[in-house]
This record gives C-alpha cells, sequence and structure tokens, in this order.
C-alpha cells in the first residue's frame, strides 16, 4: 500500500470513499475545487491504484496562542474491508511525525461521542481526550 497526497485525477475515487464511510457528501462539483496547495491536505492510502483510506489535515497558523502553528484532522475514512489492519493508525502516525518536523505544536480533531473504535484510535496514537464542546450554528 502507498500514501499520498490527494491528486485531481483521483478526486471521484476520494468522494467514493467519503460517501462509503460517511453517508452522502457534496456533489462531485465541490470536490473537483480542491486545490494541493490550500492550507488543506489529503492524505490518501492506495492499494493497486485504489483509494482505501484517507485523513483531510488542515493548517492554522494564527499569532494569538502558543498552541499554533496546528494541524486539524478531519475525515478520518478507511473502506470497510480494509478496516483493522492499521491503515488510519499508519496515516495518523506519519501526520503527527510530519507535524513534529514541520514545527507544528499540537494536533487537534474532533470526533462522534459513540464512535468508540475512533476513540481507541486516537488515544492509541497518543491524543488525549480534552474538556472542548464543539457547538455549531446552521446558516
Amino acid at each position: 500500500m502507498k500514501t499520498e497526497q490527494l491528486r485531481k485525477e483521483d478526486i471521484l475515487q476520494y468522494k467514493i470513499l467519503i460517501d462509503a464511510c460517511f453517508g452522502n457528501s457534496n456533489p462531485i462539483d465541490s470536490y473537483n475545487r480542491y486545490e494541493e496547495n490550500s492550507p488543506y491536505t489529503i492524505w490518501v492510502v492506495k492499494d493497486k491504484g485504489v483509494i482505501v483510506g484517507s485523513i483531510t489535515q488542515y493548517s492554522i497558523d494564527l499569532f494569538t496562542f502558543s498552541f499554533q502553528p496546528c494541524l486539524m484532522l478531519f475525515n478520518v475514512a478507511v473502506k470497510k474491508e480494509y478496516r483493522k489492519q492499521k491503515i488510519a493508525q499508519t496515516l495518523l502516525e506519519k501526520i503527527i511525525e510530519k507535524g513534529r518536523d514541520d514545527g507544528y505544536r499540537s494536533i487537534n480533531l474532533t470526533c462522534l461521542d459513540d464512535a468508540f473504535p475512533a476513540h481507541y484510535l486516537y488515544e492509541h496514537v497518543g491524543f488525549k481526550r480534552t474538556n472542548s464542546l464543539k457547538y455549531s450554528l446552521e446558516l
């Protein structure tokens, strides 16, 4: 298996993975706006050319707090038939290592309260549960 940054020609494969893991996502037109030189990076794992896992990493570099620059992670996804093969763990470990090397001070993510396998994975690779609450406002 190979880990790489998402390429434009693989956008449809990536959307198929996201839809399979999380349900119906935005239309493909939204995905086609992905730019490789943006504050976010999408890392994918391929098996024989097919995307089987991914994590989206978003870089935040504000000057206001000492925990920055930091990374936010989103869309940790692995095809069902590829789970329990340490694909997400390997991706997380690579992002953690690269984040350290690139001078980031923290990595943050959110997770559903009842996603217990994900909780175990995140804690296994070193994440700590915080006392933060997530708020949302639909516009």
